[in-house]
């Protein structure tokens, strides 16, 4: 049995400051079965997806992509819309890596 090639298109990033979960969501692809997903990531996570981005869109200047929002409660929440850009597809395990992940298939 062969391995499956699982990529994962970054339709939005959003995370709050008060605590430590990021939130990606995205479209992943496996061969032939495409499915939305939400997947909760960690800041070391968050560093390899932006630093692999940036090699795929080397005109822009990923990290200042995100945009900076308040909450009701004074929050700042951070927010990055994968749709501006030419390649947000990625390999799954380029943030997968010896982690578990948490994903919630819409």
């Amino acid at each position: 049995m062969g391995t499956f090639n699982q990529t994962i298109r970054i339709k939005e990033i959003i995370f709050l400051t008060a605590n430590n979960e990021i939130t990606l969501f995205g479209t992943t692809s496996r061969d032939l079965l495409t499915y939305d997903t939400q997947i909760s990531i960690n800041s070391s996570q968050l560093n390899r997806i932006i630093n692999t981005l940036q090699s795929k869109n080397e005109s822009l200047e990923i990290s200042e992509m995100f945009e900076s929002r308040s909450t009701e409660n004074g929050q700042a929440l951070f927010y990055f819309d994968g749709a501006t850009l030419t390649n947000s597809e990625i390999e799954f395990h380029t943030f997968s890596q010896n982690e578990v992940l948490r994903q919630i298939r819409a």
